[in-house]
């Protein structure tokens, strides 16, 4: 897949990649910064048309957004000049979903990440967790069959990122929906997935599709969690070292 703006050359953001996702999987991307791992998954989204090839939830190719492929941004994206509820319930509306089901199924989603008291309260007024919070419910509420994260907690606090992991976890496997989740923490990565698919540098493709077999919930510091880091930060350092020049590819890296 390549990209070019006015007046420059084209850039290749991803070769070709052959990857098949099974419904309920929860997938999650890693690979060095520029590596197409956002690029994939806005071609999952619908957003960016790829150049070669075809992408497709079933029988069905995607070809532009659609509220069945659930969008969770690093930024939020919440409308600030509604309240929460409202948020939540925006794309129920867009749904045709009438007014007392809407707002039903908007605070039990809101109870699933522990917002149900601030139902009213405006956007501004959250702090930067609970507004990740409101994204998530507002996704969820929606029913899709493919839930896409990019970087969702990547510029949450340590705390606030651990209890979102914690509730992320508990929300997918109450509904076992199928998630494919960008994160630049390989701990992460390993702690919420079912499959830890490792991109190599620009031209992102495929290097490693890791299955984890760890019973949920899982802890940071066993041998068995600790192994399945040290396979795939393996398959990560040869690439990070390509993305930063390193003679030879000197050095490792962790996060």
């Amino acid at each position: 897949m390549t990209f070019n703006a006015q007046g420059t050359d084209p850039v290749e953001a991803l070769r070709p990649v052959d990857l098949e996702i099974e419904p309920g999987e929860f997938i999650a991307l890693v690979g060095p910064s520029g590596c197409g791992k956002s690029t994939l998954l806005n071609v999952l989204a619908g957003f960016i048309t790829p150049s070669v090839g075809s992408a497709y939830v079933g029988d069905e190719p995607i070809t532009k957004p659609d509220i069945d492929h659930g969008m969770v941004f690093q930024d939020y994206a919440l409308f600030p000049w509604l309240n929460v509820i409202d948020n939540v319930a925006f794309g129920l509306e867009r749904q045709g979903v009438g007014k007392q089901e809407r707002y039903e199924r908007a605070r039990e989603n809101l109870s699933l990440v522990g917002l149900k008291d601030f139902a009213e309260n405006r956007i501004n007024e959250l702090s930067g967790g609970m507004k990740q919070r409101v994204a998530i419910a507002r996704v969820f509420a929606t029913d899709p069959s493919v839930i896409l994260m990019d970087e969702p907690f990547g510029a949450l606090d340590a705390l606030t990122r651990r209890f979102l992991q914690h509730q992320l976890l508990e929300i997918w496997q109450r509904n076992r929906k199928t998630v494919v989740f960008v994160t630049h923490s390989v701990q992460e990565a390993i702690y919420l997935a079912t499959r830890v698919v490792v991109m190599t540098a620009r031209p992102g493709r495929i290097k490693l599709d890791q299955k984890i077999n760890l019973v949920y919930p899982r802890d940071f510091t066993s041998d068995d969690f600790v192994h399945q880091e040290r396979l795939v930060y393996d398959q990560l350092d040869e690439e990070l070292a390509k993305t930063f020049k390193l003679e030879g590819g000197a050095g490792t890296f962790r996060d």
